[in-house]
């Protein structure tokens, strides 16, 4: 069996400021590619780990050229939700959404908590699970976002999961996840999403943590310059091989990224600058970020935890309200 991973592809129909191209037409160019990589590898099925779109009330149009894409090749596209599929990072808004009315029009399967899906390759049967984003995904200790099971019958365990999923320590004040943290998870190969930059392919006891990175760029720090966005291709037949497929439609940094307020600035206006972006690219924080507060309150006041998540509902509810209001005064 042959799958194909990728992510982050922030679907949206405006230029992010540091984009100098037509990010629109340039993503897209992006994501046919990565339909013609899985057509010419004989790709089964393709994975996608979250924030297929930039905000879960985007308009149809913007949409339906991902589905025309998916109908032309026929290919089957399995997915998790991102933080930005989703209203107050609350996974339960998903039937008010696009990916929602996507996956209830089978044009997207998106793979539910709690739920396994089975294929064969060959004579071996391979587990797939997924984790959508959720708040406090990576706060929480047990790691149960990332941590599970295999089934006695199954022979490959793959789990798919939106969270920040890291290779080493970030910074303080940031929830992440260090791979070293879920390595008792049954998963022979964990594909996540999130983190834009990606760690690439590790192999540690076995086991298999993937992050090709985002396939978009939307800061302007240096490893974004630098770095190529990729797809992964896993064959699963008497053993697992990974391999990562740099797309050729992508344009060097340089040519699609504006750093000229960057460079203007010293170097510890410029590393502060890059800091900034980068936790802005992850789509974690905002400049008002309202979630955090609450959590901050919440263990200054000792808050039950339905209580949080109340008021969590409460601004999932607020935010599509705002979204909806946008879109009438845009039209």
């Amino acid at each position: 069996m042959r799958i194909l991973f990728f992510t982050d592809t922030h679907i949206r129909g405006t230029n992010p400021q540091n984009r100098t191209d037509n990010f629109l037409e340039t993503l897209y160019q992006k994501i046919r590619e990565v339909f013609d990589i899985a057509q010419k590898n004989n790709v089964d099925v393709l994975l996608h780990g979250g924030d297929i779109f930039d905000r879960p009330d985007i308009a149809p149009s913007l949409a339906r050229e991902f589905v025309l894409l998916i109908n032309k090749y026929s290919l089957p596209v399995y997915a998790v939700a991102g933080n930005h599929d989703i209203y107050g990072q609350n996974p339960l808004t998903l039937n008010r959404t696009m990916l929602g009315l996507l996956d209830g029009a089978d044009v997207v399967k998106l793979i539910k908590p709690g739920e396994k899906l089975y294929f064969m390759a060959g004579d071996k049967k391979i587990q797939l699970t997924g984790q959508h984003y959720y708040y406090g995904i990576d706060a929480d200790d047990e790691k149960k976002g990332y941590i599970i099971k295999k089934d006695p019958g199954s022979d490959i365990a793959i789990h798919m999961v939106h969270g920040m999923l890291l290779e080493k320590p970030f910074f303080e004040g940031m929830a992440y996840t260090l791979i070293d943290n879920i390595l008792e998870t049954e998963a022979d190969i964990t594909l996540s999403g999130h983190y834009h930059t990606g760690f690439g392919t590790k192999c540690i006891n076995g086991k298999y943590f993937i992050n090709p990175g985002s396939l978009v760029r939307i800061n302007n720090s240096l490893n974004e310059l630098l770095r190529i966005p990729r797809v992964i291709i896993l064959d699963i037949e008497d053993e697992i091989k990974v391999q990562e497929v740099y797309l050729k439609s992508a344009m060097p940094g340089e040519d699609v990224l504006d750093r000229s307020k960057v460079e203007a600035l010293s170097f510890r206006d410029k590393k502060l600058s890059e800091f900034i972006q980068s936790v802005y690219s992850s789509g974690q924080y905002d400049t008002f970020d309202i979630n955090r507060i609450i959590e901050q309150i919440s263990k200054q006041e000792n808050l039950k935890d339905e209580v949080v998540q109340e008021a969590l509902k409460r601004i999932g509810r607020a935010q599509e309200l705002l979204g909806s209001e946008s879109n009438l005064e845009v039209n």
